[in-house]
């Protein structure tokens, strides 16, 4: 008799368990849902230095790890490298870099936020900032579901 009682104790703590871990997986969702996407475009000055870089990187690890843990951090792409322009009719090709008001493009980071109020709070939490770079906020505008 005891062990019928400790299979089904064991049995309702599982289904609770799974109950418990449904839901929350469901208000994550609904939360990630309701929110907006947005990129952020990350400039640097053309003296940001590899010392620069190195001492931004540990905060920059945190913050995403923050994101990550908070449910808005979608995707982030580094550009360490010059790429390549084309430019005008005859399709000319550079490698180079697009600078301007001597800043360069270095990633793209994509991030989930309540408004485009919330998205500039979170940009002004960029390490990058404390270097004299600029973080562009700009909304994704919504895709369509690929299901309907």
């Amino acid at each position: 008799m005891k062990s019928h009682l400790l299979i089904g104790a064991v049995c309702l703590a599982l289904v609770t368990g799974k109950m418990y871990a449904q839901t929350k997986a469901s208000n994550s969702e609904t939360k990630t849902n309701s929110m907006k996407e947005f990129s952020f475009l990350v400039r640097v000055p053309v003296s940001y230095s590899r010392e620069q870089v190195s001492a931004a990187g540990t905060k920059w690890n945190l913050l995403i790890e923050k994101w990550k843990s908070d449910g808005i951090y979608m995707i982030s792409f580094p550009f360490p490298g010059d790429g390549y322009v084309v430019a005008g009719k005859n399709k000319v090709i550079k490698k180079e870099a697009v600078i301007t008001d001597n800043l360069k493009v270095v990633s793209n980071i994509f991030l989930r936020a309540k408004d485009m109020e919330s998205a500039l709070e979170l940009a002004k939490t960029f390490p990058i900032l404390e270097y004299e770079g600029t973080v562009e906020v700009r909304e994704i505008p919504p895709r369509p579901n690929p299901t309907n």
